[in-house]
């Protein structure tokens, strides 16, 4: 039953002090201050994550090759190490930067919703289909949708803005 305001007064409380975790109740890397999680990788094949490393040694290789067609004439063997070693190099420090400098967890969109389907418990991408996910807490319907998150974050959409709902993976 909806009040006025839009709040259900039948629904579950909110566990507030709850925050997003994996699904075998760990800690995602990059949970930060906030209650947010930070996430890498913003390309998803299928239900399959591609993460960020990936991409970054694909930029590294398209650069190398770059580099190796300069230099194939004068420096054969340098131009072949360039094109073997950047991608790995490139790959590796952005891998080493999502685990360690700037913690984050992989995840993958698994469904759409509008804004006044989500529920307590829904893992949102705050920022369209990629970046940070935030674990609603409580959601409001009125005109807009207002939605409190896990950490304290609030965030108004239009009833049917469409949001995506990710499962953590790491």
């Amino acid at each position: 039953m909806l009040t006025e305001n839009g709040i259900d007064l039948f629904s579950k409380p909110a566990d507030v002090s709850a925050a997003p975790s994996l699904a075998h109740g760990e800690r995602p890397r990059g949970l930060t201050e906030a209650g947010w999680v930070r996430t890498t990788g913003w390309l998803q094949v299928g239900d399959h994550p591609v993460h960020s490393a990936s991409v970054a040694a694909l930029a590294g290789l398209l650069w190398s090759l770059v580099g190796a067609a300069v230099l194939v004439n004068t420096a054969p063997v340098l131009a072949g190490v360039l094109v073997l070693a950047t991608p790995l190099l490139c790959g590796g420090l952005w891998w080493l930067y999502t685990a360690y400098v700037r913690p984050s967890s992989s995840a993958r969109n698994i469904v759409r919703k509008h804004a006044h389907e989500l529920e307590p418990g829904d893992l949102v991408r705050l920022c369209g289909s990629i970046g940070p996910i935030g674990l609603v807490i409580e959601v409001a319907s009125g005109e807009d949708v207002r939605v409190v998150f896990h950490g304290g974050a609030r965030q108004t959409w239009p009833r049917h803005q469409v949001v995506h709902i990710a499962e953590l993976l790491s």
